[in-house]
């Protein structure tokens, strides 16, 4: 009883099958669209902690040694 259950949710024959399906009441062009703004947003994070690291270390006075000296 269970696995036909499963079945029903899970095993699709085509993608036509899921194009209508709604995940917490969002289609998937909109979560293709929240997960493209959260990558972005989190890139430019990235790159602005590396560079506000890379200022300090620079205005620091000390000289930048790599990992290996």
């Amino acid at each position: 009883m269970t696995l036909k259950f499963l079945n029903y949710f899970f095993i699709f024959t085509s993608n036509n099958d899921v194009q209508d399906l709604l995940i917490f009441g969002q289609n998937i062009n909109t979560w293709l669209i929240y997960v493209l703004i959260f990558f972005g947003l989190t890139s430019l994070a990235f790159v602005a902690v590396w560079l506000i690291g890379f200022l300090s270390e620079s205005k620091s006075e000390k000289s930048i040694k790599q990992p290996w000296e």
